[in-house]
């Protein structure tokens, strides 16, 4: 399914799938891994096929859990480093719910978390991206 949200800046979603999801790279990242020079579109996008963690200033690629069952504090913790004031944890094709220990790190820095399936993840984080929110996405593609 593709999502289009024309007021987000920064990194947005574009696109999700079974087991990829398409992001748009803001044009300040190109530009910079370009080495200062603009690219002639500006629509770069990216297709990842792992776990990820997106925030409208960082994307993060390689995010370690492949499964919803792999998912450890430390994982969160990366979230968490990010200090997004919400969390979206995309985990899958249909709704799980975590374990309240591994939340901790969220709930120590009173961070709120919200539990999806990916598709609903990756529409709730352009939304709330659009708004000027700092809200974090981890998802889990597996």
């Amino acid at each position: 399914m593709k999502i289009d949200l024309e007021t987000a800046t920064g990194y947005t979603i574009h696109s999700y799938g079974k087991r990829e999801i398409t992001i748009n790279i803001p044009l300040a990242q190109q530009i910079e891994a370009a080495g200062g020079t603009p690219p002639s579109d500006d629509t770069a996008r990216e297709t990842l096929t792992n776990s990820l963690i997106i925030t409208p200033e960082t994307l993060i690629r390689n995010w370690p859990p492949t499964g919803f069952e792999e998912i450890a504090v430390e994982h969160i913790e990366a979230v968490a480093d990010l200090k997004p004031e919400l969390v979206l944890l995309g985990l899958g094709d249909r709704l799980h719910f975590p374990k309240p220990a591994l939340m901790a790190p969220l709930i120590r820095q009173g961070i709120g978390v919200e539990y999806m399936d990916t598709p609903a993840a990756c529409r709730t984080y352009n939304f709330l991206a659009a708004e000027g929110r700092r809200v974090a996405a981890a998802i889990v593609i597996a």
